[in-house]
């Protein structure tokens, strides 16, 4: 015992000067549910005296009982009793059952079955030193990589060149009740629990760690030696008449165009310049919900899907996870960006790189499928954008479906692990490319990726960007979701690039899901709930007596009324909101007589309507209730749910709303409330009325309801056109779209604000999609919309629910627009 404490001495001095390990997660107690009053112990995979010291120090830190190593003479099992479940591995032998911790094991759920009253709590601990996984068909391990099998000469230099690059994971505790009560004999019960830990070790390991790393000579090798690219080649020989040699090297020049180089020295180098640019440039990166993406790493394969609002994604989303001990996803990433020095560099952190378009190229398309398939089947993570590009506007985009799809092909094969799809919301309060994508979205040539704006980063380090946000959303199980969608899937089972007639339809149905889930993940900040207000204002100007009013009322209804459980919002004072948007200079105030005026310049307030867009989904309901009484003092709640209801369809498809017509319902009722609560609304029995013009609280109701302003403009701009074709037949989708976008942009440039989601296509493609889906234009045989009278009823609904000054001012540009073109068609024809 002696000799046993003076080596611990000896060990903690190593320790304390060269290890700084991470502990995951960061609040264990919370995150991982552990209860203080119960009885705790600890269980480490092997005999480590470094591990037990670490353990000891974090304890102390945490109030927890203190990691005691205990005798095989004790007849109880005491608080805090550490087990070692196997001996340590020399030149890959040994590992096995340490005989004295299985006796006391057993003892440990005789006392559990004796006291079921008491909820003795096993903790699985583990230390991990670096996160090499080390590489396949290595006759060695790299000397430095992670093992608890290291000898003391071997464990110091962990110590000096692995320490600040170690984490300490401790695990939700294993319930011993479970085993305790089976109706089994003991010595089974005590198996049973001995290989429940063994698996979690290793399953945690591999969720750290990841699998062996394949060099890109294995890589190309194992695709081009699959039978799935083998047929591909010899169709390409045969379909292009030439050698089965020369579409071999085809093949391989497209397997090394696409591969990633993934290297575990490119990794711990980018997380060290990473950290320096993070810390250089932001306030630090919000996470939520990791903990939930350790437990679901140690069980499936995860695909993560971001929102994709910067290049910063594809670097942060790797950052972080690598942070919250898991290994970084292979990436997703556009051909454009493999320029040098980024492409080899992205490369080497696990980027693999895919054409915009395949173009109808089957060998490069079966390359690519088998490339995605042997990465699933190998366990590594995957990240890709299912949005394909950057959103310009704030909002999300319409999702892309390619790569959705091949992962199902790939689950319908047979991958190894279950598939969980991990929605994730990125948020930034400010932008590295807000001023390109306006010019961009203005019609500005889009600057093609190079060397030279690396070096154009320079100048940003100069600023401040605020505080990112990264949410991870509920997962979706892969085939929980296909035996709910499509009971029969399984028959495809084994089947390379599978193709049911119910594929195509059912992975669109599943981007939809993915889309909403990211939004029900968003982190409500100061910049948007600000831009929110400002935008809503005539000339983006507000007093700040006024605008606190408006943030107490936004920060009201986030509290009473959460978008989603996975919505997250500040608890900052509307002050502090205020305070730190003119930090982040988004802001600026104006002294007055009567009272501070907070305001903005013309080109941030334009950059402002990218921050609006990202939380607009959340009010828009609270917003469109307001506008209903814009023009009309009073109104009886089933006309106005019958209203809304005829908008729900636009806005559920163009905001990625996740409610349906009966939660979409519910949500109305229990705004109304807030709003009868806040007297900004009174109910006489049905009866709904609004504030006298001279109370506050019309002033408050008033400037809500133009938040939903230029989304019930955008409508109007497109059922305005297409009423006066109503009868005629005589416009194509084509040309409805484009008009519609130069309409809204003439109005945005006279008489608002020139915002960017006046030149977003997709917002008037979405529009007209919904209005064919519900029947209220169709498409004849010519190509030209035949248009539904019940059209111009919800004209009439929209314009009702804008104030009447912009109203007018819309339907006069409108008619200006529509005599234009009509003289240009007759210019034309003669």
């Amino acid at each position: 015992m002696l000799i046993n404490q003076l080596y611990q001495k000896l060990v903690s001095i190593p320790l304390k000067l060269l290890v700084n390990s991470k502990l995951l997660p960061e609040n264990p107690i919370k995150e991982l549910e552990i209860d203080t009053e119960s009885p705790i112990y600890y269980v480490l995979q092997r005999r480590s005296t470094s591990s037990l010291l670490i353990l000891r120090e974090i304890t102390r830190k945490l109030k927890l009982p203190s990691p005691e190593i205990i005798s095989s003479q004790s007849e109880t099992i005491k608080p805090g009793s550490v087990f070692f479940l196997q001996n340590k591995q020399i030149l890959g032998f040994g590992g096995k059952p340490v005989k004295k911790y299985q006796l006391l094991l057993e003892k440990l759920l005789s006392q559990q079955k004796e006291e079921l009253d008491t909820r003795h709590q096993l903790i699985p601990f583990s230390i991990y030193w670096g996160r090499n996984p080390g590489k396949e068909q290595s006759l060695f391990k790299i000397f430095f990589t992670d093992t608890e099998s290291a000898t003391p000469v071997r464990k110091l230099f962990l110590f000096l060149f692995q320490g600040r690059n170690s984490f300490a994971r401790l695990s939700r505790p294993v319930k011993l009740s479970a085993f305790s009560t089976m109706d089994i004999p003991e010595t089974n019960k005590l198996t049973r629990l001995t290989r429940t830990l063994r698996v979690h070790f290793h399953r945690y390991r591999q969720a750290a760690m990841g699998p062996l790393v394949s060099n890109k000579k294995q890589v190309v090798t194992n695709i081009l030696a699959s039978d799935n690219v083998k047929n591909a080649i010899a169709r390409e020989a045969r379909t292009k008449n030439i050698s089965a040699d020369k579409a071999q090297k085809q093949a391989e020049k497209y397997v090394k165009e696409i591969a990633s180089s993934y290297s575990y020295k490119t990794v711990r180098i980018m997380e060290s310049a990473l950290t320096h640019f993070w810390n250089k440039i932001y306030d630090g990166v919000e996470v939520t919900n990791s903990e939930m993406v350790r437990e679901l790493a140690t069980t499936h394969e995860i695909i993560y899907l971001p929102c994709h609002r910067s290049h910063i994604d594809y670097l942060l989303l790797s950052y972080t996870l690598y942070h919250e001990g898991l290994v970084p996803p292979h990436i997703a990433a556009g051909i454009n960006l493999n320029f040098w020095p980024a492409g080899p560099i992205l490369r080497g952190g696990g980027a693999f790189f895919l054409r915009r378009s395949f173009g109808g190229n089957k060998l490069y398309t079966s390359v690519f499928n088998e490339y995605i398939f042997q990465l699933m089947d190998r366990g590594i993570p995957l990240e890709f954008f299912p949005e394909g590009g950057r959103s310009r506007t704030g909002r999300l985009l319409p999702p892309k479906t390619g790569l959705l799809a091949m992962t199902i092909q790939a689950c319908l094969r047979g991958v190894r692990k279950p598939v969980a799809f991990v929605p994730v919301y990125i948020g930034y309060e400010r932008m590295f490319e807000g001023k390109s994508y306006i010019k961009e979205l203005r019609g500005a040539e889009k600057k093609k990726e190079s060397f030279g704006q690396l070096l154009g980063i320079r100048k940003t380090l100069k600023q401040a960007f605020g505080k990112v946000y990264l949410n991870f959303s509920s997962p979706i199980y892969l085939d929980q979701y296909l035996n709910e969608k499509q009971p029969d899937w399984h028959s495809f089972k084994g089947e390379v690039n599978a193709k049911p007639s119910w594929l195509s339809p059912l992975v669109s149905e599943l981007a939809q899901n993915i889309m909403e889930r990211i939004n029900t993940s968003v982190t409500i900040n100061s910049v948007s709930l600000i831009a929110l207000i400002l935008l809503s204002t005539e000339r983006t100007a507000i007093g700040k007596k006024e605008l606190i009013s408006q943030l107490s009322f936004l920060l009201h209804l986030c509290q009473k009324m959460p978008y989603s459980t996975q919505t997250t919002f500040t608890n900052d004072s509307p002050e502090t909101l205020i305070a730190q948007s003119e930090q982040l200079g988004t802001i600026f105030s104006v002294e007055n007589p009567m009272g501070p005026i907070i305001t903005t310049d013309e080109q941030t307030a334009i950059l402002m309507t990218y921050y609006r867009n990202n939380v607009l989904h959340l009010f828009i309901t609270s917003a469109l209730i307001a506008s209903c009484f814009l023009n009309q003092s009073e109104m009886t709640i089933k006309v106005l749910k019958n209203n809304l209801l005829q908008l729900f369809p636009f806005l559920k498809k163009e905001l990625f709303i996740h409610w349906n017509e009966d939660e979409f319902i519910r949500q109305l009722d229990e705004t109304i409330k807030i709003l009868i609560d806040k007297k900004m609304l009174f109910r006489n029995d049905e009866l709904l009325s609004r504030p006298h013009e001279s109370e506050d609280s019309f002033n408050l109701l008033f400037l809500h309801a133009q938040i939903a302003k230029p989304t019930l403009l955008r409508y109007g701009i497109i059922l305005t056109l297409l009423s006066t074709h109503v009868g005629r037949g005589d416009i194509n989708r084509q040309v409805l779209e484009s008009r519609s976008q130069q309409l809204a942009q003439r109005f945005a440039v006279l008489h608002s604000l020139n915002a960017p989601e006046a030149f977003d296509k997709n917002l008037f493609k979405n529009t007209i999609s919904v209005l064919r889906e519900n029947e209220l234009i169709s498409v004849s045989v010519n190509n030209n919309m035949e248009i539904n009278s019940d059209l111009l009823s919800l004209r009439e609904l929209i314009l009702d629910k804008i104030n009447l000054q912009s109203k007018q001012i819309m339907l006069k540009t409108a008619a200006w627009a529509i005599n234009y073109w009509e003289e240009k068609e007759i210019a034309n024809e003669e």
